[in-house]
């Protein structure tokens, strides 16, 4: 049976880059100027044989920094990241090396995918339409509407929050996230600041 040990040391020679956190290990895909990208993986024993599960995610740069400035830090927000068990391999009897080797292609195809302007844009044309949905799904609604310079959106949703009407938005988001955001889609709205992708 193929070990969690054997699974890291097979992932550390495909991404030298990697950090031990307290839910696993972190494998770094890519950080540069334009995108950071991780995964993390998980290696599954069930009675029929093992699986192995990456839960990959991609963030560009510019949306990275324009989370920070709206939400602060608080919440770890990436742009792309997969649903439920993510990719996942089922083996009828054991992971192999060449599951592995299988696994990493997967994952490097799903960051590949992701990186083109016409997947991002669909992306933010997505997460624009609504906002009272689960998930990081009403963060990058925000940062869209700051993308689109759409003031009256943004200032209809802190109005209703300052009335004590949270509009459906999940509980962890905030009233000072309006507050930092209407300034901001005021400069793209003005065309001081240029969305990097038009969606």
């Amino acid at each position: 049976m193929m070990t969690k040990a054997e699974m890291i040391t097979f992932f550390k020679s495909q991404y030298p880059m990697a950090q031990k956190e307290e839910e696993g290990w972190r494998f770094i895909l890519n950080d540069d100027d334009i995108y950071v990208a991780d995964t993390r993986l998980q290696l599954f024993d069930y009675p029929l044989g093992q699986s192995i599960s990456a839960l990959p995610t991609l963030t560009p740069r510019w949306f990275d920094s324009l989370r920070n400035e709206i939400f602060q830090y608080e919440s770890s927000i990436p742009l792309f990241t997969t649903d439920g068990w993510g990719i996942e391999i089922s083996t009828g009897w054991k992971v192999s090396e060449s599951n592995l080797v299988l696994m990493a292609k997967m994952i490097n195809d799903w960051v590949h995918k992701r990186c083109s302007e016409e997947f991002i844009a669909k992306e933010l044309k997505d997460k624009y339409r609504a906002h009272n949905r689960r998930g990081t799904w009403p963060f990058i609604h925000i940062i869209t509407c700051v993308l689109k310079g759409d003031v009256d959106k943004l200032q209809g949703y802190l109005d209703a929050f300052k009335r004590g009407d949270r509009m459906e938005f999940i509980p962890i988001i905030k009233q000072e996230y309006f507050e930092r955001a209407i300034p901001l889609a005021e400069k793209y709205r003005s065309g001081e600041l240029v969305s990097p992708i038009e969606f």
